[in-house]
């Protein structure tokens, strides 16, 4: 079987296809080291409203289209699917500990319905009418900026036991190596390249928050 079938080599650079295929692995890690830490603390730590919106983009770019990098990196996604799809069933099952507001708690499994039938289409529809890369990068970053963006909310707001630093970190290189590769595939898509910039920031600040809050505890 040719090559170019499992890995593209004629539209992308080996070190192009490299640092996305690291960043794809150290995000698998997270996904595990978030499972793991469910069973322990029975808490997720991926805020519910962006991980719904996640496993729906992993979704669509897994069966409805493919990344054109290479049926390795289909499986990939396919593979990062099937973890998220179990740390969805565990958000249904102790999701509504995230939160404190009794409303939303009352209503907690309907709002995460009505959340996947929100995200699936704007995620289709976002690839179908032009807006992305062929690899998903432009729905990938925006979706991880929320990701970004709420995590360091929802630590503050819950008990710090819940959370850990090798997810943090994991989540930080995996992010970081994908947008080496972003900015090496697409040296003018500003857009993607800010976003990319963006979750660096935010990313690395709240992993080296987690660190001092770690060694804090341990005086």
């Amino acid at each position: 079987m040719d090559i170019q079938f499992w890995i593209n080599t004629t539209d992308y650079s080996v070190p192009e296809l490299v640092w996305n295929g690291i960043g794809c692995c150290f995000w698998l890690v997270t996904y595990i080291l978030i499972i793991r830490n469910i069973k322990k603390t029975k808490f997720v730590e991926m805020p519910f409203v962006i991980a719904v919106g996640n496993i729906s983009w992993e979704y669509i770019w897994s069966f409805c289209y493919h990344p054109n990098t290479g049926i390795f990196y289909v499986y990939g996604y396919q593979a990062s699917f099937f973890l998220d799809f179990y740390i969805l069933l565990m958000i249904f099952k102790y999701g509504s500990k995230q939160i404190d507001i009794p409303e939303i708690k009352k209503y907690f499994t309907q709002i995460l319905i009505g959340l996947i039938i929100i995200w699936l289409p704007l995620n289709y529809f976002f690839v179908k009418n032009g807006f992305d890369t062929p690899v998903g990068a432009n729905s990938g970053y925006i979706l991880n900026l929320i990701i970004s963006l709420l995590s360091p909310i929802l630590y503050l707001r819950n008990k710090k036991e819940y959370f850990s630093r090798l997810v943090s970190w994991s989540r930080f290189l995996g992010t970081g190596c994908i947008s080496v590769s972003m900015f090496l595939i697409y040296p003018e898509n500003y857009f993607l390249h800010t976003l990319a910039i963006v979750c660096f920031v935010i990313d690395l600040s709240f992993t080296l928050y987690l660190e001092k809050q770690f060694k804090y505890s341990k005086k």
